[in-house]
């Protein structure tokens, strides 16, 4: 994969920068990955704990400062790739999807759709601070130790493969719809939220126009996961680890995030 440089050399950087990542282990070589048979191979350092599926205040709090911690580390990382799962996948892959998905969706994904290409395409979203960004940083890319006591942590995270150069703005609205929210309505949980946030911001302090991007950041990341979960679902690949998981979950994010009360970091308004 020619991709497998970035997302390996990124986690090198990450590492090397302090932040708690799972960091490939060079070959004698000093390369960063090896061949076996006709595939990559790789190794990595062990990452202690179990993963972020039960969530807390101090889970979500050491997620959102480990993960501005990574947004300030790639200041100096040269290496550069789109999103693999961005706008111009989208434009790309819905057309194909709309015949096969239930008619009563068809409207609202097109709708989204307009909606992201003339926001992506707003010199506001352009000027937005970026750099390269996991991009799907959920509870299970995560581990974390002494989860429910007072020393909860996350210890590393890990899963690169969807990484690429986004806003910082979106990779923490991805993050954070997966960390922060409950499954069964989309909503957000306003003690995960505020956790995250203001975790988040003490590190890496957010932008007046971040604030104002952030609806459309966070309509955006439950989009694309809406999309690729639509894709899996309806048009499944012969693949021996891919379970298709349930689109409507962040169906219902999305109609949550378009016109949801939106949380930000404590004394710092809309």
């Amino acid at each position: 994969d020619e991709s497998l440089p970035f997302y390996l050399s990124l986690m090198e950087h990450l590492a090397q920068h302090g932040c708690r990542v799972a960091s490939p282990l060079r070959t004698v070589n000093g390369d960063l990955f090896e061949h076996f048979g006709s595939k990559p191979c790789i190794l990595c350092g062990y990452l202690p704990g179990e993963d972020g599926r039960r969530v807390s205040q101090k889970g979500c709090a050491s997620m959102g400062e480990t993960l501005a911690r990574m947004h300030l580390a790639v200041s100096d990382f040269r290496l550069s790739l789109d999103n693999p799962r961005g706008l111009v996948w989208w434009i790309k892959t819905i057309p194909v999807i709309l015949p096969r998905i239930p008619e009563s969706l068809r409207p609202d994904l097109a709708h989204e759709l307009q909606a992201q290409i003339a926001l992506q395409g707003s010199p506001d979203w352009k000027s937005l601070p970026a750099g390269a960004c996991h991009c799907d940083l959920f509870r299970n890319n995560a581990k974390l130790a002494d989860v429910g006591t007072a020393q909860e942590r996350v210890t590393g995270v890990f899963d690169f493969f969807f990484a690429g150069c986004v806003p910082f703005v979106y990779d923490l609205a991805v993050t954070m719809n997966d960390w922060c929210s409950d499954p069964a309505t989309g909503a957000f949980r306003p003690e995960l939220t505020s956790a995250f946030l203001s975790a988040y911001n003490a590190v890496r302090p957010l932008s007046g126009l971040e604030r104002k991007m952030w609806r459309g950041a966070l309509c955006a990341a439950a989009f694309r996961f809406w999309v690729s979960r639509l894709t899996d679902f309806y048009m499944p690949r012969e693949a021996e680890l891919l379970h298709p998981l349930d689109p409507e979950e962040f169906h219902r994010v999305l109609r949550d995030r378009q016109t949801c009360a939106l949380p930000w970091p404590e004394g710092e308004g809309l």
